[in-house]
């Protein structure tokens, strides 16, 4: 079911733009342009990411602490075969220790390839492959609001990210319980997503990132929840001043999950980020 693996790469895509940046790295002013590819096998789903964002140094003073924060702000998409979000951001980074990004976001899922949105009897309902091809689908709305604070500091050559998300989904009014294929696990269609990751990396050389991610996701009005432990590598090359190229590699297995439990999960994203 293509976007089930959203949640954990948006996520480690967090991570992935605060690393790929540098921790203390001045901030260069100007519009750019992000897009990436995310894929994911077990559960199987593609996405495509796009934001177009203003980028301006928040505190003009030297030091370790406050070249690198920025705030950006701009639009963002996320498309996949059973949906397409699409709103406004602001990431604010006040110290270089911290990021806080909040996003707004108008849903729309759609069955016309095959996917669609499916409606549960409740949190207990099944949503497992052969269970969900047997649901009706639909097309559907909604909106979801969510807030991402990271902590991220460095030590020689090791760097350690914290990185929690709220997520807040009100989809097809705001009745009844759905398959939500943005972290694939059953929601009230008014309901609440926790989701926090810790990364331990290791700077290997100049733009070679590698180490490990706990990802756990929890939905707190069901007692849901689905924990990754998996090895993670990162690659960035910056190819000219305005152009850079970034990728991610995750592979790992389930440590709780209720259909998933001690599989494999592999994940990647491929991306450019222009200023323009």
């Amino acid at each position: 079911m293509a976007g089930k693996m959203r949640k954990r790469l948006l996520v480690f895509a967090l991570a992935v733009g605060a690393l790929s940046m540098g921790f203390a790295e001045p901030v260069l002013r100007g519009f750019y342009l992000d897009q990436n590819l995310q894929a994911a096998y077990n559960p199987l789903g593609v996405q495509l990411g796009t934001k177009l964002y203003y980028r301006m140094p928040l505190i003009d003073k030297p030091g370790i602490l406050w070249e690198s924060t920025k705030i950006d702000l701009g639009l963002t998409n996320a498309l996949s075969p059973a949906y397409d979000f699409f709103g406004g951001f602001v990431d604010i980074r006040p110290i270089a220790i911290f990021d806080l990004a909040l996003t707004a976001q108008v849903a729309g899922y759609y069955s016309a390839l095959g996917y669609g949105f499916h409606d549960l009897s409740g949190y207990d309902a099944a949503f497992d492959s052969g269970s969900l091809s047997s649901l009706p689908s639909k097309n559907a709305a909604g909106y979801v609001l969510s807030a991402a604070p990271t902590l991220q500091f460095a030590l020689g050559s090791f760097a350690f990210v914290n990185a929690f998300q709220l997520t807040y989904f009100k989809v097809d009014g705001g009745q009844g319980y759905f398959y939500e294929t943005y972290a694939n696990c059953a929601l009230a269609k008014s309901d609440v997503e926790l989701s926090n990751n810790v990364y331990v990396l290791y700077t290997l050389r100049p733009g070679i990132m590698l180490g490990l991610n706990d990802s756990l996701l929890s939905v707190p009005a069901s007692g849901y929840e689905s924990q990754v432990l998996q090895a993670v590598g990162l690659a960035t090359k910056r190819l000219s001043p305005r152009l850079s190229l970034y990728a991610a590699l995750m592979a790992g297995l389930y440590l709780q999950d209720r259909y998933l439990q001690y599989a494999p999960h592999v994940a990647g994203q491929v991306g450019v980020t222009s200023r323009l």
